[in-house]
């Protein structure tokens, strides 16, 4: 059985959460009215409604920017070899369904960043198998996966003639993330790069859009495209204060906090985010972050109160005052199932919790229109 993984659907107006069963508790909502909306609608319990007569949605939609998506029908109609980069700490497992779309039936090589991030004594096969499995479990079988650190010196020619076996003189599209990486990576790539062919490396529109490409010759009828990163819509990084993602994003070894949760046990993510067991057996729990990033363990009853108390005194970082009423945020359910395997609940631009699955349901608080995701472990 795979983790069942569903809202939590909180009444707009006082915060309480929505039940269909008994009138007299708080948070009544009649079964046909919260039937008729998506998940994504806000709703009113039965008693705000009849006070406030209203109802009000919205959806969080993050599309990729149609003109990458335009670039990529070039690309898939000349067969192109694609590079997909990613960041192993900030990589979810979520790829654009857009972009996964255009490019599954094309050779597709996985490339992942910031591998200095992590241990040493954790072995490249754990990450190259998390990658692996996450484009599989996207549609894509990746043609080959391969890692580098931030500091990695790259031998260009020996780079180029491993993607210029398997381009099989195809075009190479180089895409990812805003935050992946690519750019850095292609930057050292070009140190040591040969033009043999008559054209010349040039920055310039891609033609019929107005986004500006890398292009780089690699012969006299193939090219080296460097596309826009996608915007990065879903992460934490692009909700928060500029000032405050200096605390989320890792300048040394990634941090692990080990803590142990009993039923109702909550962990506080600054003011970003809450996990909490909310029914299960007592669970060992790492969190994954930057070193910057605190968290306090609690009882899932007195998150209102401290939270409160953090945004005044800002005892737990980082804190946002971006967020500061239970309605900035989205409440979800993780139904894990009992298979004795190491899964992840990852939250976009923050980190992510691992535990063994043991049947327990959580509950993960976090800002609205943040991703978040359940997988096997990345690091198992």
């Amino acid at each position: 059985m795979a983790t069942k993984i569903s809202r939590v659907r909180r009444c707009f107006h006082c915060g309480a959460i929505l039940q269909t069963i008994d009138k007299s508790e708080k948070g009544y909502i009649d079964e046909k009215t919260i039937n008729m909306y998506d998940n994504n609608a806000l709703l009113y319990c039965n008693n705000c409604y009849n006070d406030l007569r209203n109802y009000n949605s919205s959806q969080v939609l993050n599309p990729v920017e149609s003109e990458v998506i335009n670039i990529l029908k070039d690309a898939n109609a000349t067969d192109a070899f694609i590079i997909w980069v990613v960041d192993l700490f900030s990589f979810n497992g979520n790829l654009p369904k857009e972009v996964v779309k255009m490019v599954k039936h094309l050779k597709v090589s996985v490339v992942g960043t910031k591998r200095d991030l992590f241990s040493q004594y954790i072995d490249d096969d754990v990450f190259i198998r998390y990658l692996n499995e996450r484009f599989k479990a996207s549609g894509i079988k990746p043609y080959s996966v391969r890692l580098f650190g931030n500091e990695d010196e790259i031998n260009a020619p020996q780079l180029m003639e491993a993607i210029n076996i398997a381009r099989q003189g195809h075009d190479v599209y180089l895409i990812g993330s805003l935050t992946s990486g690519k750019t850095s990576l292609i930057n050292r790539m070009m140190k040591n790069f040969e033009n043999k062919s008559k054209w010349h490396i040039t920055i310039d529109e891609y033609p019929g859009t107005n986004v500006k490409v890398l292009t780089v010759p690699l012969s006299n009828s193939s090219f080296f495209y460097e596309l826009p990163g996608f915007e990065n819509n879903d992460s934490i990084l692009n909700k928060i204060e500029k000032s405050n993602t200096k605390y989320l994003t890792p300048r040394k070894k990634v941090s692990v906090t080990t803590k142990f949760l009993n039923e109702h046990d909550a962990l506080m993510v600054g003011n970003l985010a809450t996990f909490t067991l909310q029914k299960g057996v007592q669970t060992t729990v790492r969190f994954y972050a930057a070193e910057d990033v605190e968290i306090k363990k609690t009882k899932s009853s007195h998150i209102d109160e401290i939270n409160a108390e953090n945004i005044r005194r800002r005892f737990i970082r980082p804190v946002s005052d971006r967020f500061t009423h239970f309605s900035d945020y989205d409440v979800f359910s993780f139904e894990v199932e009992d298979d004795e395997k190491v899964h992840d609940i990852s939250i976009q631009g923050l980190g992510w919790f691992s535990f063994i699955g043991k049947g327990q349901t959580f509950f993960v608080s976090l800002p609205k229109g943040v991703a978040v995701k359940e997988c096997p472990g990345k690091i198992r």
